[in-house]
């Protein structure tokens, strides 16, 4: 591998970002001079500049300007993989002349100068897993080699932020108190849990002595919501290093597939993960407590290429009671809260289909 530099082109959710992270880890381990750029959106920015594997972070939003501002940094770089279908941004590297340009082909063929294939068995493995098998193929890096390479990192917060979520617990409890968090929403609603649920869910904590961080953005979907007074509500009042402090320090985090459950598995803080449309075997990360995913018949009916199409009341999340979480909740404490093992598989074979487990 002769290239000076990589660029690294993902435009996902923050999620996305952090399960990012053991590809950047692994380029730099076994190419400690090579100079790794990671453009992405701009919410990401404190994740990825903060990173110690990034050496420059560009955000992109179609204006005018950052086009102009890419065009001139990126002017005839060495490579960019580009991990996601996007078009625009695709027009953007071949106007920057940059040299290999690689990525999926979808309707944006004449602006790469290679082209990487889908296989069969990606929609049934973890997502890092897919990632670095493109690497792989576009570079010749093969991160997989390293031992425990699958680790996601997330930056600490500094001493001034973690003042400010003391401040902000401040007259409700200690950050040294045992104390559980959760998410109530999801970057799309057909992967949240009814607030219904969630609310009765905080109530059996409640009587359980627990006490809940709620964490994330301020609510779009679940607004002006009365929770149990063992519940401090700080959606929207911390930034991403803060709420990463929060999960860190929590004994355990409840969540559907979303952005924290990745944070706590950077932070080896426990997740109990509750899955329905999502695939649990794609998605869940590599060490976790216990995966509750939805029994209905037709889920999980997001798969990573060729997804059947979403309902529109997700009923397969409903299908997961406060009963069943609950009861999940007690066996953790009884076992002593272990963090779970480690469940990466390269192939998830219990849930691929028996022809392609004869490909494998």
């Amino acid at each position: 591998m002769n290239y000076t530099r990589l660029i690294l082109s993902r435009f996902g959710g923050l999620g996305d970002m952090v399960m990012l992270t053991p590809l950047l880890r692994g380029i730099k381990i076994l190419y400690p001079h090579v100079k790794l750029t990671v453009v992405g959106h701009p919410n990401a920015r404190d994740i990825m500049t903060r990173c110690p594997f990034v050496d420059e972070y560009f955000t992109y939003d179609k204006s005018l300007h950052d086009t102009l501002f890419l065009i001139r940094k990126l002017w005839r770089s060495d490579f960019v993989y580009l991990m996601d279908t996007l078009y625009r941004i695709s027009t953007v590297y071949a106007m920057a002349r940059i040299k290999v340009r690689v990525g999926l082909p979808h309707k944006r063929k004449k602006f790469l100068t290679h082209y990487l294939s889908v296989k069969p068995w990606m929609n049934y493995a973890f997502e890092p897993v897919v990632y670095a098998s493109f690497l792989k193929d576009a570079t010749g890096i093969d991160v997989m080699q390293l031992p425990d390479w699958d680790r996601f990192y997330f930056p600490e917060a500094n001493d001034e932020e973690k003042e400010r979520v003391q401040a902000l617990l401040k007259g409700y409890m200690q950050m040294e108190e045992g104390y559980i968090v959760c998410s109530l929403e999801t970057g799309g609603w057909q992967k949240d849990w009814l607030i219904e649920y969630w609310q009765a869910l905080f109530e059996s904590l409640k009587d359980f002595g627990k006490k809940v961080i709620v964490v994330g953005s301020a609510p779009n979907r679940f607004k002006n919501v009365s929770f149990s007074n063992n519940v401090i509500d700080l959606r929207g009042k911390t930034n991403l290093l803060e709420t990463g402090y929060v999960i860190d320090n929590a004994e355990l985090l409840i969540n559907c597939c979303s952005f924290p459950v990745h944070i706590a598995n950077a932070m080896n803080t426990p997740v109990i993960g509750l899955y329905g449309s999502q695939p649990d075997y794609r998605c869940r990360p590599q060490r976790i407590y216990k995966s509750i995913y939805s029994k209905a018949p037709c889920a999980p009916c997001d798969m990573m290429f060729e997804s059947s199409g979403r309902c529109d009341h997700p009923y397969c999340m409903d299908s997961i009671t406060p009963e069943i979480v609950m009861n999940c909740v007690k066996k953790f404490y009884d076992e002593g809260m272990p963090l779970g093992d480690n469940n990466l598989k390269l192939i998830y074979k219990e849930k691929m289909p028996s022809e392609l487990k004869r490909e494998i």
